[in-house]
């Protein structure tokens, strides 16, 4: 998942009718380059408006960093901004019963910057003890990742 970057602080220039424009460009979260767009009478009131947003901006990269989450806070906010929108419903109902019964009861408390290949072998060999495999095999052993709660 692509991070909220800002590109620049903002430049600020003179249009031909004596008033001032300012452009901050950022990258969002889906990785798209946006721009942010301000006006004014004055150079200093353009700049300041810039430096404001630019500001405010950082503050909310700094409560968004998802390093810094738990996995159950960060990971449904990715199926709720990025999957819902690009799978089928019943893939979606898939991956939120998957996660909620399957990784959140092993990792819930985890912080996302915290979390080692070693919790998540733990997590892999956790649930093929109690029988279950990835769904890359056939046939059907105890079953997929997806039990049967998640069906329905």
């Amino acid at each position: 998942m692509a991070q909220k970057e800002l590109l620049t602080n903002g430049k600020a220039f003179k249009r031909t009718d004596d008033r001032w424009d300012g452009t901050v460009w950022y990258m969002d979260e889906k990785g798209k380059r946006k721009r942010k767009s301000f006006s004014g009478t004055t150079k200093d009131e353009v700049t300041e408006k810039m430096t404001d947003y630019v500001t405010a901006f950082n503050d909310a990269l700094q409560e968004s960093d998802e390093s810094r989450k738990t996995l159950k806070e960060s990971m449904t906010h990715w199926l709720q901004v990025f999957k819902f929108s690009s799978v089928e419903r019943t893939t979606y109902d898939r991956c939120e019963c998957t996660v909620e019964h399957q990784i959140f009861p092993l990792l819930v408390e985890k912080v996302v910057g915290d979390i080692t290949a070693a919790d998540l072998e733990e997590v892999l060999n956790y649930w093929m003890g109690e029988g279950y495999r990835s769904s890359s095999g056939s046939g059907n052993a105890k079953g997929e990742w997806s039990p049967d709660y998640c069906t329905n």
